[in-house]
């Protein structure tokens, strides 16, 4: 027997009685909820994986939403079945065979007995052909909203990826390629602009002021590079902060912008525009601190890092583009029907409105982070 066949089977084994040592755990902290790992190790893919018991079908006896000692023992035919079927690893061959499938209960710290809602999942892949390229599939996500993403943490050697399984994104490749890297980013990125409704509120904010496009395209641009700074910084200065503070600070931003519009527009007074652009630029630093907040569950170590910056932020980019494009073309549409008298009361709507939703998710994030 070879060397390396001999160092292989030593950690195959190390890893399984890791493994086997875990399984006996029921505490919650075996693995924090919807998280993973896939260790490449010679040629097997070794997994531990933390699943919403609400992604599984026919098991909750009682529809408490919750998986008991003695229902996930009444249930561990129809568990494994669908464990096989909703986690899968593809090669050019077909699929790699899942070997040794363990499972066990992860109820609460301190009621370890208390039926639970994670279920944390192990096994193995056999690999073959070892280099081959291979792409990983979940399709057990949770019925409750914050259940439904998965992050599995891929490594092999010192190469590291982070997967984010949604939904909408159910397979992705394993190790991919750096340009697979940096348009997976930029989808990511321009989607959580689209989908984040508070970055959206500023941007309809910012361009409801009635300036015109010149204007409009500085303060987008000190927006793009406010919140890029702060990125950067976060990602790779090592900046960091408590998302307690964060998300009541971009709700207070929206706010804060809202109302100095309509200030100055009470006050029937135009100040600079570089005032107001500065002021952009100082909440794009805020909102910055969000965007780095997600992001960090979505990079990849070492020049895939900066791939994923660059693609994750381009597509930021690209979505705040986007929300602009649309917000002008509405904006020239009702100037055209309704003439400017029309647009100046609909800006004033907008404001107010931003003032009043902004509130809103302030004390809603404060008591929230409470």
């Amino acid at each position: 027997m070879s060397r390396h066949s001999c160092k292989a089977q030593v950690v195959n084994a190390w890893l399984w009685m890791v493994m086997l040592l875990a399984s006996t755990t029921v505490h919650a902290h075996l693995m924090v909820a919807q998280r993973g790992t896939l260790n490449l190790v010679g040629d097997g893919a070794y997994m531990v994986m933390s699943l919403p018991t609400t992604a599984f079908k026919n098991i909750d006896d009682d529809g408490d939403g919750r998986l008991s000692y003695v229902e996930g023992n009444a249930h561990r035919r129809e568990i494994e079945t669908q464990i096989r079927a909703g986690v899968q690893l593809a090669g050019p061959q077909g699929l790699a065979p899942l070997q040794g499938v363990i499972f066990t209960l992860s109820p609460p710290d301190d009621a370890p007995t208390a039926p639970a809602q994670q279920l944390v999942v192990l096994g193995k892949f056999t690999l073959t052909p070892i280099s081959a390229a291979w792409q990983f599939k979940l399709d057990l996500f949770g019925s409750r909203a914050d259940e439904q993403t998965q992050h599995v943490t891929v490594t092999r050697g010192e190469e590291s990826q982070l997967m984010t399984f949604t939904p909408a994104r159910r397979t992705l490749e394993v190790l991919p390629s750096g340009w697979t890297v940096f348009v997976d980013q930029l989808t990511l990125g321009a989607e959580h602009i689209l989908t984040g409704a508070d970055h959206v509120l500023f941007l309809l904010v910012v361009l409801a002021a009635g300036w015109r496009v010149r204007h409009m395209v500085v303060a987008l641009t000190c927006f793009t590079a406010g919140h890029a700074v702060t990125l950067i910084a976060c990602n790779v200065l090592g900046w960091t902060a408590p998302a307690a503070l964060v998300e009541p600070a971009i709700a207070a931003t929206i706010v804060g912008m809202a109302g100095f519009d309509r200030w100055c527009v009470h006050r029937a007074q135009t100040p600079p525009a570089a005032v107001r652009w500065v002021g952009v630029f100082g909440c794009a630093l805020i909102h910055g601190l969000g965007l780095a907040q997600a992001f960090s569950d979505l990079g990849l170590n070492g020049s895939r890092k900066v791939l994923s910056l660059a693609g994750f932020n381009l597509g930021i980019e690209l979505g705040q583009l986007a929300v602009a494009m649309a917000a002008v073309a509405a904006f020239q549409a009702m100037r055209h029907l309704s003439g400017n008298a029309s647009i100046k009361l609909d800006n004033a709507w907008i404001s107010y409105g931003a003032m009043a939703l902004g509130m809103v998710w302030f004390f809603e994030r404060l008591l929230v982070s409470a």
